[in-house]
């Protein structure tokens, strides 16, 4: 039987570069079944002929597809989270209707995969038959090099990040001494998730980050990411990555990691804060 097809979806505007790096990612893998890469552009003069620049390989199993955004998506918004996570969750949804492919992963244009993200993740899926897997993530700085500050990096504060870099680690997430993250999920079936950013301690593990998902396409058809975002989630950094576990967890679905760190996460995102590396002197 011939692998299952992927499509990874791309949101972007206006980086040229750090896109061509997160395309070049998704080129590489090492999956030996079809990958679409469907990438929701803005019509901006400098990332389009990025897109329409690269071959479509499809000799190699690996075509793209560009998906303009509607007027109503398109063009710059203010940067604020209570415009841009509404947005967001629109434009990944756009993606995933277009996409043609049965299993759907996820990719910021400013992160990358490492050559075996995809082929992990769909032997994860095979080795346990559900329908959504994830695996973990390196944690870097813009430039590249670890982040290994002792700070959670999407906290509000230094303070936050600290206590709860704490509990990640206690918990078995954060590997103290590397940049290396365990996205995890508790199965508790309670009334209020909170996500990791605001992480109390008696709080379930509740972190599944966008980058790290693979997902039947047709579970994210039946379950959308949520449109709709609150004063309460918006004021609690709750991103369309939340959202969407949210309504996977209280759907019930069987949620298995890689937790193998595949993911390459470049810090200073609209969702973290940490984007300025901690200077020590002696």
């Amino acid at each position: 039987m011939a692998p299952e097809s992927i499509a990874v979806i791309t949101l972007t505007a206006r980086r040229p570069q750090m896109l061509r790096r997160a395309m070049a990612s998704v080129a590489a893998q090492d999956y030996d079944g079809h990958i679409e890469h469907v990438i929701v552009i803005d019509n901006d003069p400098d990332t389009v002929p990025v897109v329409t620049g690269e071959p479509a390989r499809s000799g190699l199993g690996r075509t793209i597809r560009l998906v303009p955004r509607p007027p109503a998506e398109a063009g710059a918004v203010q940067q604020t989270r209570s415009l841009i996570y509404p947005r967001l969750s629109r434009l990944f949804n756009i993606g995933v209707r277009a996409a043609s492919a049965s299993w759907i992963a996820f990719l910021d244009d400013d992160n990358e995969y490492e050559p075996n993200h995809l082929s992990s993740l769909m032997a994860c899926v095979r080795t346990h038959n559900v329908r959504a897997v994830h695996s973990a993530r390196q944690i870097l700085w813009a430039d590249g090099e670890p982040y290994l500050d002792e700070v959670f990096p999407s906290a509000a504060n230094r303070e936050e990040g600290e206590r709860i870099f704490q509990l990640m680690c206690e918990r078995g997430h954060w590997i103290r001494g590397t940049n290396i993250l365990q996205d995890h999920v508790d199965s508790d079936q309670q009334q209020t998730f909170r996500n990791s950013t605001v992480l109390g301690s008696d709080d379930p593990t509740f972190l599944v980050d966008q980058n790290v998902w693979l997902i039947e396409q047709q579970l994210l058809i039946e379950f959308p990411i949520p449109e709709t975002f609150s004063e309460a989630d918006i004021e609690n950094n709750t991103c369309p990555d939340d959202k969407m576990l949210e309504v996977m967890v209280r759907n019930r679905i069987d949620i298995r990691p890689t937790r193998l760190p595949t993911v390459r996460y470049y810090l200073g995102g609209v969702s973290n804060n940490q984007q300025e590396r901690s200077v020590t002197t002696s």
